[in-house]
């Protein structure tokens, strides 16, 4: 049963990299082609880049780059490639499970490290849902679709820390060889 909880959680995951990647995708093309701050006179231009450093500072997680828009999201594609990593441990383990035991603490170990990550841009996206600034420069439904893929791997990867957590391979299976009695051999 619990191994069926892992295989579940991985499902989860995957389906949750699909979204997320999409939703980081969405949110990298409106940057790449943003174009705010053309066309503005110095002042205006100043103005905007304020606002707009000041909207994006905020979320903490969430660099402005407001002359170079296309690095805005450098760091949720470097989650993504982390959590894609995480994952190919994880789907190993899930698919070999006799290599639970021993792989078990690594993968807790960078499935911990993530949530934390995975959470921090959660609590980002939802103060970008809540600015108008935001909204209006990226969109709502790109910002709602990373969040919605964000929350399906922070659920992802909960899962399986609970399910990897738990899992315990049959004991006879992952012992080490038995050593005879020096006696015995006598």
């Amino acid at each position: 049963m619990i191994y069926w909880g892992l295989v579940v959680a991985q499902l989860v995951t995957f389906a949750a990299y699909a979204v997320v990647t999409a939703g980081a995708a969405l949110l990298q093309k409106k940057a790449n082609t943003l174009t705010l701050f053309d066309g503005l006179d110095p002042a205006a231009l100043e103005a905007t880049i304020e606002v707009y450093n000041a909207v994006f500072q905020s979320t903490t997680y969430i660099i402005p780059y407001p002359l170079q828009p296309q690095y805005q999201f450098q760091y949720q594609w470097w989650i993504i490639e982390y959590q894609f990593f995480l994952f190919a441990i994880t789907a190993v383990l899930t698919l070999f499970p006799a290599f639970i035991p021993r792989g078990r603490i690594v993968a807790l170990t960078f499935l911990a490290t993530a949530l934390v990550l995975v959470m921090d841009n959660v609590n980002a996206l939802f103060f970008l849902l809540r600015n108008p600034t935001a909204i209006a420069v990226f969109e709502e439904y790109r910002i709602a679709t990373a969040q919605a893929g964000l929350i399906m791997v922070g659920v992802g990867n909960g899962l399986t820390i609970i399910f990897m957590g738990l899992y315990e391979h049959d004991a006879a299976e992952t012992s080490a060889p038995h050593t005879h009695d020096m006696k015995s051999q006598a």
